[in-house]
């Protein structure tokens, strides 16, 4: 009886903590061989690797979400499973997530916006100009009082997609997402365990806009957008109010345009949703990229952060991610961890990073 129960026990701790084993990336950067592919699943098997993110990347040079890839997936999910491991999906083809690859970049509507600003004469060529008083910015539409003028303008982004448009989200999913699901019809939610999202963000280099924004600020706020613009980039009167108004409906769309929905849709259908947002090491970082991690959190079934590189110079990517999970009941937190470290990390350094997190 001793020894049934013993065994009993052992096997349920096994089965409770094989879910924690390391799920790496698994880098699809050349060209695509199934049988390279299953080898390479069984060398992590024999690793203690408990399953793995199938992650295309630069290099790939089978077509990527075409047959072959497909096929690749479905090989590599179904070898996994012989051998009770998870297979998961990254959903990009690169990163940051939400370009399906390239193909939403074929349309100027769907991408990026960002705004850039000059200060001079009045530029009929701009955007929306404003008068430069000692006190107040003052939006005009022409240039006849003397002065000096700040001009903005609204620029198209040629390598990121808008993902605080709710409709580019929509198209993004049905090209990546739902092609997986069409795939494996009701066996879905049985074969693969779910996505990884991977640094999405507003525009991260300049200061981001999106065409959405007008309408929900109006309708927040009951005010024009394009009135106060201006006060992103000079300290003049209700510079501070209208920055943090600014900030909080970036966030806003962009937790309801991607974040949500890309989570409502894994949830409905069966898939865990588990990823990172950027940029975590700093809350200037956090507001550059999305106006602060800690509310994304809420949409992953594994809330995750990023750890890249051999230092450990704060606690806050892990304290944060933490606190969410806590506060929300999920038992799970997942970390990219030892990326960037490079070839010659020693395990002495790997093992530091790991118990400072």
């Amino acid at each position: 009886i001793y020894k049934q129960l013993e065994d009993g026990i052992l096997e349920n701790l096994k089965g409770s903590l094989d879910k924690y084993k390391p799920i790496p990336f698994w880098s699809w950067n050349d060209k695509l061989e199934k049988k390279k592919l299953i080898d390479q699943i069984h060398w992590m098997c024999e690793n203690g690797i408990g399953g793995f993110f199938m992650h295309a990347r630069s290099g790939l040079q089978t077509e990527y979400m075409s047959d072959e890839w497909m096929e690749c997936i479905e090989a590599c999910e179904k070898e996994a499973a012989k051998l009770k491991m998870k297979a998961w999906l990254y959903d990009e083809n690169g990163w940051p997530s939400g370009f399906a690859g390239g193909k939403l970049l074929e349309k100027e509507e769907y991408r990026d916006r960002y705004i850039v600003y000059k200060k001079g004469t009045y530029d009929s060529l701009a955007t929306v100009s404003y008068l430069l008083t000692e006190e107040e910015l003052l939006r005009v539409s022409d240039g006849e009082v003397e002065g000096e003028y700040l001009n903005l303008y609204i620029h198209t982004s040629t390598s990121t997609a808008d993902i605080l448009n709710p409709d580019v989200v929509r198209k993004f999913l049905d090209l990546t997402h739902e092609k997986y699901k069409e795939r494996y019809g009701e066996q879905f939610s049985k074969r693969i365990e779910g996505f990884f999202t991977d640094e999405p963000q507003y525009y991260r280099w300049s200061t981001p806009y999106t065409d959405v924004i007008a309408q929900y600020y109006k309708d927040e706020y009951q005010e024009d957008i394009l009135d106060g613009l201006g006060l992103l980039f000079v300290e003049k009167k209700g510079y501070r109010a209208f920055r943090y108004r600014y900030w909080k409906t970036m966030q806003q769309l962009m937790l309801r345009g991607f974040a949500e929905q890309i989570y409502r849709w894994c949830d409905t259908n069966g898939v865990k949703l588990t990823g990172h947002y950027v940029e975590e090491f700093t809350l200037g970082g956090q507001l550059m990229c999305c106006g602060g991690i800690m509310p994304f959190y809420e949409y992953e079934h594994i809330p995750g952060v990023d750890w890249l590189g051999k230092t450990a110079e704060t606690e806050l990517p892990a304290k944060q991610v933490e606190s969410v999970a806590a506060q929300l009941g999920k038992k799970q937190v997942l970390t990219e961890t030892f990326g960037c470290c490079g070839w010659d990390v020693l395990p002495s350094e790997l093992r530091h990073i790991l118990s400072f997190q």
